[in-house]
C-alpha cells in the first residue's frame, strides 16, 4: 500500500499541521518519490513524536530539524543541509553554531567543513544534563534570594495572613502545591489517599522529599488507603519513618493532605462529562482543617476487623 504525499496528513493522527508533518519528509527519506508506503508514514509518526519531545527542550523548530537530519544521514556540510531544510545558509550556520553550545553537533574540520550530530542518546542524556544543572542553578538562587528576603526589615503595618482557599487544575500543579505543603510541614503529616492518588503521587517527586524530611525533621506520617494491589505495591516501596499507615475501606471517599501547619490539599476529581480531569483545592481555613483532621483521627483510631466505610465526596458540578 502507497500512500500520496498530500494524503500524509490524513493518514497521521487527527489534528496535527500539515507543514509540520510534511517537513519530516526530507528528514524521514532522500528520495524524491512522490509516494510513501504506510510502513514510511508509520514512521513518520515516530519522527513527529521524537520531534515534539525535543522541542519541550527549549529547542526551536530549525534545531530540531537540523539535529535530527544530522542523525538520519550523517555527516553534512552547512550548504546541505541549508538546501536539503529550505533554510537561508547564513540562518544554518547559525543553527548549528547554537546545536554546538548545546552539545548536540560538532565540527568535523576538513574541507569543506563538515557537521556531525551527537549519539541520540547522549543528545538526550546532555538535553537532560543541561536542564537538571539549570535546576540546580536556580536551587542556589532560592538559598540565596531567601536570605536576602529574610534581612529585609518587617514593616511595621503588615498585614496577617489572611484564611483562603486556591483551586489548583491538573496534577502538576497539583503536584507542585502539595511539595510545597510537604517542606512547610514540621512535625507531623496526615494523609488520606486512594490507591490512585497512591500511585500518582509514587510516580511524582512527592514520597522521594517525604523521605527527605522525615530524615531531615523527623516528621511523623500517617496514611490511610484502601488495601488493594496498587497501594500494597506502593506502600512496600515508600518509607514512612516511624509513621504508619492503616486499610480502610475509603468507598471513593474524599482524599486530602494534611500539614500540621494548618495547611490542607483536598484532592478531587471531575466527572465524566468534564473529561474526569483531576483537581485539587488547598486552603488555610482553620476551621475546615481541623474538621478533617478529627475526621483523619477517628478513622485511624477506629477498632475492629469491619472496615470503615465514608460517605462518598459530592462530584464537582
Amino acid at each position: 500500500m502507497h500512500i500520496e504525499r498530500t494524503d500524509l496528513v490524513n493518514d497521521l493522527d487527527n489534528g496535527t499541521d500539515a507543514d509540520s508533518d510534511m517537513e519530516l519528509l526530507t528528514i524521514h527519506s532522500r528520495s524524491p518519490s512522490r509516494r510513501i508506503s504506510a510502513e514510511e508514514a508509520e514512521h513518520l509518526k515516530s519522527l513527529r513524536r521524537i520531534k515534539e519531545a525535543l522541542s519541550k527542550f527549549d529547542l526551536s523548530k530549525n534545531e530540531v530539524r537540523v539535529y535530527l537530519f544530522l542523525a538520519r544521514f550523517g555527516a553534512q556540510k552547512a550548504q546541505r543541509i541549508a538546501e536539503a531544510l529550505s533554510v537561508h545558509r547564513t540562518e544554518a550556520y547559525k543553527i548549528l553554531r547554537r546545536l554546538e553550545k548545546q552539545g548536540l553537533v560538532s565540527c568535523v574540520f576538513e574541507r569543506p567543513m563538515k557537521f556531525v550530530s551527537v549519539p541520540f542518546e547522549k543528545a538526550l542524556g546532555n538535553l537532560i544534563e543541561e536542564r537538571r544543572q539549570r535546576i540546580h542553578q536556580m536551587e542556589q538562587w532560592k538559598k540565596e534570594l531567601m536570605e536576602t528576603w529574610r534581612s529585609l526589615p518587617t514593616p511595621e503595618n503588615r498585614i496577617t495572613r489572611k484564611e483562603t482557599f486556591q483551586v489548583l487544575e491538573g496534577r502538576r500543579q497539583v503536584g507542585v502545591k502539595a511539595i510545597e505543603l510537604l517542606e512547610d510541614c514540621s512535625s507531623e503529616l496526615l494523609m488520606i489517599l486512594s490507591d490512585e492518588n497512591l500511585l500518582w503521587l509514587y510516580n511524582s517527586p512527592f514520597f522521594d522529599n517525604l523521605e527527605k524530611m522525615i530524615a531531615k525533621k523527623g516528621i511523623n506520617a500517617q496514611l490511610i488507603t484502601n488495601f488493594s494491589p496498587t497501594s500494597t505495591y506502593v506502600l512496600e516501596e515508600i518509607s514512612l519513618g516511624k509513621g504508619d499507615f492503616n486499610y480502610k475501606d475509603l468507598d471513593e471517599a474524599p482524599c486530602f493532605i494534611i500539614s500540621d501547619n494548618g495547611q490542607m490539599l483536598l484532592l478531587m476529581r471531575r466527572g465524566k462529562e468534564q473529561g474526569g480531569k483531576p483537581y485539587a483545592m488547598w486552603t488555610n481555613y482553620w476551621t475546615l482543617v481541623k474538621s478533617f483532621s478529627l475526621m483523619f483521627n477517628l478513622l485511624w483510631e477506629e477498632k475492629g476487623d469491619k472496615a470503615v466505610k465514608m460517605a462518598k465526596a459530592p462530584k464537582a458540578a
